[in-house]
């Protein structure tokens, strides 16, 4: 059985790695080569051939799903454009001070999933949404997009899996109104919706109000930012909303209660074995705690797991416990085989592997030592998964998990759904004594992270690990905790030692490589010579509080071991060249700030001029604009950097238009011929004059756009003239993350082209 699972696993797995949706030519003929071994030897190899089957099936199911999940029906016609939609809202809208997002089911013009905000400002109040209830909004929505960069996160993949067709917002309109209200009040998300605002009055009187909420119903809208980050930093964030440890701990304790006091009665005994009762209200819990939770994917994924076991027990089938464990697996990826695209996914089905194998080891020693083995060897063990996930691991992880965890499961997580009920039943004042007790835990806990995180070493960043490094560290771990009676544990050091001898991939001096991130509608440049670093605008921040420092420079300079910047470069104070730059000096050290607008950063900062030059590793780095002669503001005070190795060269023009072009070309002219041009102001057509592209001459222009964004950039008219000069052009928008490495050649590479899968956005 495992073996089939796992054929299983890797035919979806294999069909998720395709960049295109259509089977090819040579997967045509691989199939048809499987299946002649499959015929030609099912009789005498018949569980190799059974594994090429579920291998196959596997492979097919993923592609119907997929396939389903992208067929759908809003079309071009709808999209970028103001337009009238009916339909209905679906799971719990989340209210935030900025907007309130909901997921929303269109029924006309047109159907399909879509994500929405519906942003408040002064003039606009957006009404309390109800789950259920029928709207007509004026929307506008566009094609599932996400930035692409290394290490960032994936919200275009995310988007798919959740089976969103398309995300938009709600236009201000008198058309946006209220059809009809939710007549049903027995729908799952009506329910949580009810139970959420019932227990309001009492959470928001708590300081971990928001957490307690996320155990109850698995709505992490109400956690806060502090605590939310507090988690992430210690790698606790499983704990502080319903999973499958949750589910799996309240279905297993039920499962034990019951069955020990059902067994004080020798009648009830005869009538029904005490397992099999404690199975069946185990098996109730489960689905009970998953249906409050909205049944989401991971908590249905939880509840397939614990029903596996529960089942088990009732059928009295005395099955092995890696045959429960791949029947689970079978059945998830049955259910949902876009799993395989989820974090939760590979972590849940890997720890409880972990634990099966923790569990039967030590069994001689103290229940007290086991418990603190198994959580060890699960902190130890999720290391390689951590870091290929997300390129990072944290070294208090372990502790703060070996604390986190108990407290979490037999005090915090039970108090709360204690205090759920006796509210429910009417029993306000020990639901309060309840929640506060929970709280106080919360608090006590925190203090402890807090100290933890305060560690300046406690986290590693790594560059983006191969498959090869991932297996290889997986298979060091499970070795070094082998049964002794093996000796094997040896071996794992010499695996561990592979992984660091991949070679240095150091550059060359008078080598540089320009990383232009995918910022959307912005402008983020990291220049890298052999040993310097510099980070030319750092992206734009949202009221939302959701910045591109945070969600794209960081996470990239983080995966390439960046912890230290030489020199920033602000060019100018529009929010999306210099919104990120507080989450930068919150991340790293920084050797110097230059800035066309120094008052509007909260540190020591040198002003920009022509003039200013320095060299690193061969580089010569020079300021062409602005000039203290000049009376340029704004966009056109904008920062000119020129980077060159002395064949090759590299102008980053910030957001320049025609004046300061204008007043380059006249004073400048013989500084200014590069073979690589950041376009000027995303390539607006206020920019990017005839004299001015002349006068620099490029080969590869890039542009740093958003895509479709509101200002339509780059200009029609500029894309003509660049074409007019013969000149290459790539996007953003269409290229994702592009990198330019400057040495004795000249190397391009665009990440949303390397990295490309069916289900991601491709420009025609």
């Amino acid at each position: 059985m495992f073996i089939y699972a796992l054929n299983f696993l890797f035919g979806i797995l294999l069909f998720s790695l395709k960049n295109t949706l259509q089977i090819t030519n040579d997967e045509w003929v691989a199939f048809f080569v499987l299946f002649l071994v499959i015929l030609a030897g099912f009789k005498r190899y018949k569980a190799i051939s059974l594994g090429l089957i579920f291998f196959l099936l596997g492979f097919a199911w993923m592609g119907i799903i997929s396939t389903q999940v992208l067929n759908t029906q809003i079309t071009e016609k709808y999209l970028n454009k103001p337009i009238l939609v009916t339909g209905k809202i679906v799971k719990l809208p989340e209210k935030t001070k900025h907007n309130t997002k909901f997921f929303f089911q269109a029924k006309s013009p047109f159907s399909g999933q879509l994500k929405l905000a519906w942003y408040s400002h002064k003039k606009v109040f957006v009404p309390e949404l109800q789950v259920g209830d029928t709207w007509r909004l004026l929307l506008k929505i566009k094609h599932n997009n996400s930035y692409q960069n290394l290490s960032g996160f994936d919200y275009e993949k995310w988007l798919f899996y959740k089976r969103i067709d398309a995300t938009g917002y709600v236009k201000n309109s008198s058309f946006n109104q209220l059809i009809e209200p939710s007549q049903s009040i027995s729908s799952i998300d009506k329910i949580r919706q009810t139970i959420r605002q019932t227990l309001s009055p009492i959470l928001n009187q708590q300081k971990f109000g928001g957490v307690l909420n996320a155990l109850i119903i698995g709505d992490r809208s109400l956690i806060s930012n502090q605590h939310w980050e507090l988690f992430k930093a210690t790698n606790t964030t499983h704990l502080s909303v319903i999973s499958g440890l949750h589910i799996g701990l309240i279905s297993g304790f039920a499962f034990l209660l019951v069955q020990f006091f059902w067994r004080r009665s020798t009648r009830l005994s005869l009538i029904l074995p005490a397992q099999i009762t404690g199975a069946y209200f185990g098996l109730f819990v489960a689905f009970l705690y998953a249906l409050i939770a909205g049944f989401s994917i991971p908590t249905g994924r939880a509840f397939i797991m614990a029903s596996v076991v529960f089942l088990s027990i009732i059928l009295k089938r005395h099955h092995n416990i890696w045959q429960l464990y791949s029947l689970a697996l079978l059945l998830v990826l049955l259910n949902n085989p876009l799993s395989v695209l989820s974090v939760g996914f590979w972590l849940s089905f890997y720890v409880v592997a972990v634990i099966i194998y923790g569990t039967k080891q030590h069994q001689k020693k103290s229940w007290f030592y086991r418990l603190i083995y198994i959580q060890l060897l699960i902190s130890f063990s999720t290391l390689p998964l951590t870091i290929w996930f997300f390129s990072t691991a944290s070294i208090i992880s372990p502790i703060a998990n070996l604390v986190a965890i108990p407290v979490f499961s037999f005090i915090i997580t039970p108090f709360a759904l204690l205090g759920a009920l006796f509210n429910f039943i009417g029993l306000t004042t020990l639901a309060e004594i309840v929640f506060s007790i929970a709280n106080q835990a919360l608090l006590y806990l925190s203090i402890l992270l807090e100290q933890l995180q305060q560690f300046e070493f406690h986290k590693w960043h790594y560059a983006q690990t191969s498959l090869v490094d991932l297996t290889l560290f997986i298979l060091a771990i499970f070795i070094a905790i082998s049964p002794k009676g093996l000796k094997l544990r040896w071996l794992s050091v010499p695996i561990l030692g592979l992984l660091f001898l991949t070679p240095n991939q150091k550059m060359d001096s008078r080598s540089m490589r320009i990383s232009t991130l995918d910022v959307g509608q912005g402008l983020a440049h990291v220049v890298q010579t052999r040993n310097h670093i510099l980070l030319f605008d750092t992206g734009a921040r949202y009221p939302s509080g959701f910045n591109l420092g945070n969600s794209v420079i960081t996470p990239y300079l983080q995966a390439k071991h960046i912890q230290y910047l030489d020199k920033v470069i602000v060019s100018h104070g529009d929010n999306d060249h210099i919104g990120g730059i507080n989450n930068i000096l919150e991340n790293f050290q920084v050797g110097e700030i230059l800035s066309s607008v120094p008052e509007k950063i909260q540190v020591k900062v040198t002003n920009c001029q022509a003039g200013q030059q320095w060299q690193w590793d061969g580089i010569l780095f020079e300021i062409l604009n602005p000039d203290k002669k000049s009376t340029f503001k704004r966009n056109n005070a904008s920062c000119v950097l020129k980077v060159s190795n002395g064949k090759y060269s590299a102008l980053l023009t910030g957001d320049i238009e025609k004046e300061a072009e204008y007043y380059l070309v006249k004073n400048k002219k013989e500084k200014l011929k590069s073979n690589l041009l950041i376009a000027p102001h995303h390539g607006s057509r206020t920019s990017s004059t005839q004299p001015f592209l002349t006068a620099v001459s490029p080969e590869l222009i890039i542009i740093s756009n958003g895509f479709q964004n509101r200002f339509r950039h780059p200009s029609k008219a500029v894309m003509k003239r660049y074409q007019y000069n013969g000149i290459k052009t790539l996007q953003t928008d269409c290229s994702g993350q592009i990198d330019v490495f400057l040495s004795d050649k000249i190397e391009i590479q665009e990440y949303r082209k390397n990295a490309k899968r069916y289900y991601l956005r491709q420009c025609e």
